[in-house]
């Protein structure tokens, strides 16, 4: 697979994943008429992926720190909360795809580095 191909899927994971992310925000906002959380959800991670694309090792170690940070933060509340499968749907859905996308942005720069001159 090469660098580029990486550096694609992992903005297509982490598009998707903040899409999905904002639109159920926005739908759980709509419902209880609580807009704050789903507007600082919906400028974090919109943000990340921004920097992810512009910046892809910035954005890469960002995505990697904002799924360490989801599971330091929810991971305690899942275990008291919910059965197996459920806590391992909820970490398929909140700090798998920003971590899956972080660190296949910092592998294709890494490989990009040690790579050389590509020559199209």
């Amino acid at each position: 697979m090469t660098t580029k191909r990486m550096q694609h899927i992992a903005l297509a994971v982490a598009l998707v994943w903040a899409g999905w992310w904002v639109f159920f925000a926005m739908a759980d906002a709509i419902v209880t008429h609580e807009f704050w959380g789903a507007i600082v959800l919906t400028v974090v991670v919109s943000a990340a992926v921004v920097v992810a694309w512009k910046w892809p090792t910035v954005g890469g170690s960002l995505l990697v720190l904002m799924s360490v940070a989801a599971i330091g933060l929810w991971a305690p509340m899942w275990f008291r909360r919910f059965d197996f499968w459920m806590i391992v749907s909820m970490f398929a859905a909140m700090p798998l795809p920003p971590f899956a996308a972080g660190v296949l942005l910092l592998f294709s720069r890494r490989l990009r580095r040690h790579a050389g001159p590509v020559h199209a």
